[in-house]
């Protein structure tokens, strides 16, 4: 009896333990799993940061299964995010004219897309339309932005002050700060530093890189946004903004239809 009784108390005795033990552990998983949290949380953290003002009664809307944003600065309404619609393709693989959106993704990694959007040419994005500002691959009631409404942003968000929207005609770098203020402030997308940046009106530009049309290559990735605009340059040519970590303005150019850049889409 005496050694039953000492087997029951030994065996107690391991419970108390295995129940201190497991007590521990959850004390320990507690804690670790509230410094996660903080450690994730976007208190404070720049690239979460919103300055935008959704336009008026619409404050998002689904297209192709994604929800995007909109953001109104000055009288525009705008897509706070690049678009991303369409199927990926590698980038050895020829873009096609038929039913099917496609897209590359910087490096042939969809997650890429997931965080900057599609990469497209610039006959994909009009749906092989030549059309200064067409629909092209936007959601109903939405255009590919002319070279003109890209000045219009450029002269309302900007703090330099050109008479009239015939000033921002110039090819290269121009203005002062509308680079700034249209970039995502943050150094986790953007290489530091991130020059000028401010976002004062949420538009949240990142640098989702392009794609070369000679070799396929993919360069660029968080230094440089690069977005096309619906305007012609010629027969093979179109125009397109370009922003920079190492510039707090816009730069404007043309560029080879082939290549494939960010778009992003403005209210009609």
């Amino acid at each position: 009896m005496k050694r039953i009784f000492e087997k029951i108390s030994e065996k107690a005795v391991r419970n108390t333990r295995y129940l201190k033990v497991g007590f521990f552990f959850i004390l320990i998983i507690t804690f670790v799993t509230s410094c996660n949290k903080i450690k994730d949380s976007t208190i404070g953290d720049p690239d979460e940061i919103d300055n935008g003002v959704p336009c008026p009664g619409l404050p998002t809307i689904t297209y192709e299964g994604q929800v995007y944003h909109t953001l109104i600065i000055g009288e525009q309404c705008w897509l706070k995010e690049n678009l991303n619609v369409g199927a990926m393709i590698n980038t050895l693989d020829t873009l096609q004219n038929d039913s099917i959106i496609q897209k590359y993704c910087y490096k042939n990694d969809p997650a890429n897309c997931d965080i900057y959007g599609g990469l497209y040419t610039w006959h994909e994005i009009m749906e092989y339309s030549a059309d200064t500002g067409s629909r092209g691959i936007c959601p109903e009631g939405w255009h590919i932005p002319t070279d003109e409404d890209w000045k219009i942003l450029e002269e309302t968000i900007d703090n330099h002050i050109i008479d009239n929207v015939a000033g921002w005609d110039t090819t290269g770098w121009r203005g002062s700060d509308a680079g700034g203020n249209l970039k995502n402030m943050g150094t986790k997308k953007w290489y530091n530093p991130n020059s000028g940046a401010a976002d004062t009106k949420g538009f949240k530009a990142l640098p989702a890189g392009f794609r070369n049309f000679e070799n396929g290559s993919f360069d660029k990735l968080q230094s440089t946004a690069f977005f096309w605009t619906s305007t012609a340059a010629g027969e093979s040519a179109a125009w397109f903004r370009l922003l920079s970590y190492t510039h707090a303005d816009v730069y404007r150019n043309y560029s080879k239809t082939t290549t494939a850049f960010s778009v992003r889409c403005l209210k009609d």
